[in-house]
């Protein structure tokens, strides 16, 4: 069985990762826990590191959100001009949160509020982790308004967000629907079952 390491800067972008293997690469297994990087700083600093292990160990796909940059620019500047065949960065547009948004049954469904309510082109919403936050105030789950939005401002996000967003990915979270509504969740998506080729 083949096997990948999944990399990201934070748990959803953990999540997000483990969904794309397994929707892309259902034969192979994860190597381990994937690995959250706590920060997107953190993980730019490893990438030679990870970048060795896709070279010598085994397949590494390491996941960040752009932050409204140029993925182009950030490519260039993180990475060398031909990095390991088995070495995959993807980055999100303009954050992880819009690749869930990209899914608009499973947002709508698992928030419990209309699908009129989750943005038809997410990767151009200014601020994805606000919108997120919107559908937990509107959801019809007391427990999802009450964990995932903060208590004192209602524009952070509270204590289970991350949990929550995560349960969200792993349970009905679906990249290739989601796919049509992402052009860099659509790439990654093909980029990551390339892998398997």
């Amino acid at each position: 069985m083949t096997r990948i390491r999944v990399v990201g800067e934070d748990l959803l972008c953990c999540a997000l990762g483990e969904r794309l293997v397994a929707a892309g690469l259902p034969r192979w297994d994860l190597a381990g826990e994937s690995i959250n990087t706590h920060g997107v700083t953190k993980l730019v600093t490893a990438l030679p590191r990870y970048m060795q292990l896709a070279a010598n160990v085994q397949a590494v796909l390491c996941i960040a959100d752009s932050d409204h940059a140029c993925v182009k620019t950030l490519r260039e500047q993180w990475l060398p001009s031909a990095p390991p065949r088995r070495f995959l960065l993807r980055i999100a547009v303009s954050e992880a949160e819009s690749w869930v948004l990209a899914d608009r049954e499973a947002t709508a469904a698992f928030f419990g509020v209309a699908a009129k309510h989750v943005p038809d082109r997410p990767e151009e919403v200014p601020d994805a982790k606000r919108t997120v936050l919107q559908l937990a105030r509107l959801s019809k789950h007391r427990q999802l308004r009450e964990e995932m939005v903060s208590a004192l401002d209602i524009h952070k996000a509270g204590s289970g967000y991350n949990l929550h967003l995560c349960r969200l990915v792993s349970t009905v979270w679906q990249p290739q629907r989601a796919a049509g509504r992402s052009d860099s969740l659509r790439r990654a998506l093909t980029r990551v079952a390339d892998l398997g080729a």
